[in-house]
Parts: structure tokens; sequence; C-alpha cells
């Protein structure tokens, strides 16, 4: 879904977005900026420490203090969490909740990506293994989160493991990050790359260390789990899993397919890419990608029993 910006010489720029469910559009960080602001006592909505563009901004500020290589990726808002508050009068001059200008919209889940292209493949690796750093930045109706992840990208996998994320609200039992700790922690990151680096790459390699046997229905049965943990979830107040039905829906197609495909799924690495294909704008609800591919990088972690590695600098506090 493409965004429709018009300019008129009296006022600020229209936006369109008339998709559907979790369908998403593109929009410029200056046009963001524009749009209203989160904040306490909207319905449904929790307060934020700092508004995404804001956000945004000390991210590539931090970056650039550090003098790191960067490529900033498209930010996305997502259709069922974007809407145009108007009056009388802009109802009056044709507007809608899908086509006003800039400064009626709210967003209330976005998601994009800073990529570090510093930080690649190892000078013993192939080719295979090429892959890239990034934050993934994102809100949904709880809050923020920042992810620091491999391979993270907005248009293909968004792979967030070891634990490398912080949250500006609750969420699994654990408490929401206070903003000047946050700010704090994600210094710390930007300073000790090569250390999170180290620990996605240490998490990778011990995924790919385990191959999964091609006379055994591993992953019908972590499919059946899913399933399981995903309608207690829904229905009966479960623990959050990574997937909802809907999603697994994408997941077990894909498992049809790929029995009659020559790129088969050898091992643990391989499952979890899989699983993280299906992490889309577009196809999985954006506020949502950062934490379920953490949690779906735990899953494989406790079900295969991997032993992987700590960092203080992911607890680390002032």
């Amino acid at each position: 879904m493409n965004d429709v910006f018009k300019r008129t010489e009296q006022g600020p720029a229209i936006i369109e977005f008339d998709g559907k469910g979790t369908d998403v559009m593109e929009i410029g960080l200056d046009n963001l900026a524009k749009s209203i602001r989160r904040e306490s006592g909207l319905s449904g909505i929790r307060s934020i420490p700092a508004q995404y563009w804001k956000l945004y901004a000390l991210i590539i500020g931090m970056v650039q203090q550090q003098d790191l290589n960067y490529d900033e990726k498209p930010i996305w808002v997502q259709n069922n969490s974007s809407k145009a508050y108007l009056t009388d009068e802009d109802k009056a001059d044709g507007y809608t909740q899908k086509h006003a200008p800039i400064n009626r919209w709210r967003f209330d889940k976005i998601i994009s990506t800073v990529q570090l292209p510093g930080l690649v493949e190892g000078d013993d690796e192939g080719v295979s293994d090429a892959r890239n750093a990034a934050i993934g930045i994102s809100l949904n109706k709880e809050g923020l989160t920042i992810a620091f992840g491999m391979n993270v990208w907005a248009c293909t996998n968004f792979n967030v493991m070891g634990g490398t994320l912080m949250r500006s609200y609750g969420q699994r039992g654990e408490d929401g990050m206070p903003w000047d700790l946050m700010q704090f922690r994600l210094g710390k990151w930007l300073e000790n790359t090569t250390q999170l680096w180290n620990i996605q790459n240490e998490i990778m390699s011990q995924m790919k260390s385990v191959t999964l046997p091609t006379n055994e229905n591993i992953i019908e049965e972590i499919i059946g789990n899913l399933y399981v943990g995903a309608l207690k979830h829904a229905y009966f107040k479960g623990a959050e899993v990574p997937f909802n039905t809907y999603e697994l829906s994408d997941f077990v197609q894909e498992s049809i397919r790929q029995k009659n495909a020559e790129d088969k799924v050898a091992n643990v690495w391989d499952l979890y890419n899989w699983g993280t294909s299906i992490m889309k704008p577009g196809k999985m609800d954006i506020g949502a990608i950062a934490e379920n591919s953490n949690m779906w990088s735990d899953y494989l972690i406790d079900y295969f029993a991997l032993e992987t590695p700590e960092s203080n600098l992911i607890t680390i506090s002032e």
C-alpha cells in the first residue's frame, strides 16, 4: 500500500491511506512529525515517554556520535491503527478519516530500522552467511520498543535475538523501562556494538549446529504446541506466544510447500528464519514484530536446550 501525498498552496500535505487490516504505508519522517502527538488520556492508548519522531532523531544522533555507518530505511504506519481526527469544518471540506491533512492524523503503530552496514559477515565466512546489523524502532498501543538485531530488514526478516530489546511498557512479566535508563542503555549498546554483534552471531551458530532429523515430526510438534499456546492466550489468558492462529496458518502453509521444495529446513537457524519470514509489515501487526521475533528465538532456545551467551549490556543500569 503506497501513500498518496498532495500539497496545496494554502495548507499542509494531504495524506490518503485507504487500506485494510495490517496493510502498511510508507511515510516520511518530516510528515510523521506533523501528525498528532501520542498523549496520555487517549482511549485505549498508553502514553509514551517520547514521540516516535523524537526517538528516531535521537537514535540517528547517537549513531552519528559513535561515527558508525548507517542507512535509514522506510518508516511504515499500519492501516488499522491510523486515523484522521476531523473537525466539522474538515468534514465540510470533504475530508474523511482516511483522506485528510497530515496534521489531523494519528498513527498508533509505526516501525522502521536504522541499518548498520559496517557490521557484516566476518572474513572467514561465506556469502551465504552475509548479514547485517540494525536498530529496530517500533510503536504500538502500549508504547515504544527499541531492538538490536541481525538482518533486521523491515521487508524481509526481523531477527531480534538474545534479549537485546527494550520497552517503555511492561510485557511478559517485566516492567517497562524508564526513559532515562532506555537512553543510557542505548548509548551503551552503540558504544559496544561488537559485543552485541558477537552475541547475535553466537546464537546463530548455536542454532545452526542443531540439525533437524528428517525422520521425526519435530516441525509439526512445534506447530502444534504453538497452536495450543495461541488458543490459550486468545481465550484463556494464557502466556503470550510468538504467533497468533492467523499467522500460524501461514506457517503451516509454508510447511506444506517446504516438503516439496529443494530448500529444506535443515537446522534450527533455518526454522527460526522460516518463522521470522512471516514477521513483515503488511503481514503481521507491526507493533508486535520485534517482541515476537525475540519471543520466537527464546522459544526455540528453550525447546532445543541451546546454550546461549549473555551480556551485561542487555541488563546494564546506571
